[in-house]
C-alpha cells in the first residue's frame, strides 16, 4: 500500500479543471475509507454475484419524496472513491430519469478540511461524508442544510441510537478502535487496554499503534479512564503519560497496513480499527479481535446536506434510495464497514454479519464512545499528538 504523507488536504474535483491529482496527504477518514477501498479493489469484500438478487424484505422501503412533480437535477456529493454501492447510483438513475449524482472523489483531503473546503466553495457541492466531529465544524461554521425528514421515510430502517446520535444528516456507518492480538503468538489473554499496557513490556517491539490522533489519544483516554471527546487538559496529559510510557515498547505508529503486519506475524499486538480487522481475519484466523473492557473511541458518520443546496429534493430522494434494505446492504457488502441497520442483517455477507469486531448489538454500542467535535479543545489534542510523535 502507497505510504500517506502528512500535510494540508486537498480537493481536486471534476469540475476544477484539474487533470492530475496532486500528492498530498489524507486525514483520518479519508486513510481509514483508502485502506478499505483498495481491500475491496483486491476482492476482498466485494459481494458475491448475484447476492443481492435475494435481498428483499427485511425492512421498510418507502418511496420519498413529492410526487407532485418529476425530480430533476444532480446532486454532487463529497465523498470517498469507492464509499457508496456498487449499484446504487446507476439504479438511482434509472429510477428517476432526470435526476443523477456526482461523487466527487479526486484528491485527498483531511476531515478538519472538509467544512473549510464546503465554505470556501460553497456553490461546487450540495452534500458531503463526515463523522460527527466534521457534522459540528459545519453547524458551527453556518454550512449545514437540514433535511426534510419527511422525504426520507427510509431513515426508519436506521437504528435508533445512530439516528439519533447522527441527527443533522444520514447515517451510514460507523467503526471503532479496539486490539487486535495473534493468539498463537501472544501466550496471554487480552481483553482490556490495561492488559496491553501492562503486556508491553513482554511483547516489546512487536505492537503497533494508530498514526490518527483521535483513534489513539481516544485509546488512551479510555485505558485511563476518561472520556474519548475529554477536553480537561489534565485528562489529556494523563494520556499523553501513558503513550510516552508504551512509546519505546512500540515496532511502530502507523496509519495502513496494521492488519497485513498481524498477518505476516511481524506484528504480535495492534491497536486497530474493527473493519481491518476483520479483514484481516480473512487471512489469518489466529487474530483475534478484542473490544476492550474500558471501552471504545469510535467514529458515526453519515452525508449532510450543503446550505442552500438547490438540490436538496434530488438529496433527500437519492438518500431515502440508499437507506431501502437492497441498496444499504449493497453499500454494506461493497465496503466492508460496520452498519447502522439491523434491518438490514439477514442479507448482509456473514462474513461481515456474523464477525466479532463488526457485529452490531447493544453490549457492543454500549461500550463504545463516537468522538465528536471539539471546539477549542482541537488545539489541545494537536499539542498532545505533537508531543507523542516527536519523543
Amino acid at each position: 500500500m502507497t505510504p500517506v504523507r502528512r500535510g494540508k488536504g486537498v480537493i481536486v474535483t471534476e469540475r476544477s479543471g484539474i487533470g492530475a491529482t496532486p500528492a498530498v496527504a489524507a486525514g483520518p477518514r479519508l486513510r481509514r475509507r483508502e485502506l478499505l477501498a483498495r481491500a475491496a479493489q483486491l476482492g476482498l469484500v466485494v459481494p458475491a454475484a448475484g447476492y443481492l438478487a435475494g435481498c428483499g424484505g427485511g425492512g421498510s422501503e418507502t418511496g420519498g419524496g413529492s410526487t407532485a412533480e418529476p425530480i430533476k437535477g444532480t446532486g454532487v456529493v463529497l465523498n470517498y472513491a469507492g464509499w457508496m454501492g456498487k449499484n446504487t447510483v446507476k439504479e438511482f438513475e434509472a429510477k428517476y430519469p432526470g435526476a443523477g449524482i456526482k461523487q466527487i472523489s479526486e484528491g485527498s483531503i483531511s476531515s478538519g478540511a472538509v467544512v473549510p473546503a464546503i465554505k470556501a466553495n460553497l456553490s461546487t457541492y450540495d452534500a458531503a461524508l463526515g463523522d460527527q466531529s466534521v457534522v459540528g465544524q459545519a453547524m458551527a461554521a453556518d454550512v449545514l442544510q437540514p433535511y426534510d425528514w419527511s422525504n426520507i421515510p427510509n431513515i426508519a430502517n436506521v437504528d435508533e441510537r445512530f439516528r439519533k446520535a447522527y441527527s443533522h444528516g444520514v447515517p451510514s456507518d460507523y467503526g471503532k478502535t479496539g486490539i487486535a492480538y495473534r493468539k498463537d503468538l501472544v501466550s496471554d489473554t487480552i481483553t482490556s487496554w490495561a492488559d496491553l499496557w501492562r503486556l508491553a513490556p513482554k511483547y516489546s517491539g512487536k505492537i503497533v499503534f494508530i498514526d490518527l490522533d483521535r483513534d489513539c489519544i481516544g485509546s488512551a483516554l479510555k485505558y485511563k479512564g476518561h472520556s474519548a471527546n475529554s477536553t480537561s487538559e489534565s485528562e489529556l496529559n494523563d494520556a499523553l503519560d501513558a503513550l510516552l510510557e508504551i512509546k519505546p515498547h512500540l515496532e511502530a505508529i502507523k496509519a495502513y497496513d496494521i492488519g497485513a503486519g498481524l498477518v505476516k506475524g511481524n506484528t504480535w499486538i495492534a491497536m486497530d480499527w474493527d473493519y481491518d480487522t476483520a479483514l484481516a481475519q480473512q487471512s489469518d484466523p489466529n487474530i483475534e479481535w478484542v473490544l476492550p473492557e474500558e471501552g471504545a473511541a469510535a467514529y458515526l458518520e453519515g452525508f449532510f446536506a450543503v446550505k442552500d443546496t438547490p438540490q436538496l429534493a434530488v438529496l433527500e430522494a437519492f438518500f431515502n434510495f440508499f437507506l431501502e434494505p437492497k441498496q444499504y446492504v449493497d453499500f454494506v457488502n461493497t465496503t466492508g464497514t460496520a452498519f447502522v441497520s439491523a434491518k438490514a442483517t439477514p442479507y448482509i455477507k456473514k462474513s461481515i454479519s456474523q464477525n466479532k469486531a463488526l457485529i452490531v448489538d447493544p453490549a457492543t454500542l454500549a461500550n463504545v464512545e463516537f468522538e465528536g467535535y471539539l471546539g477549542e479543545a482541537t488545539a489541545l489534542y494537536a499539542k498532545i499528538w505533537d508531543q507523542f510523535k516527536s519523543a
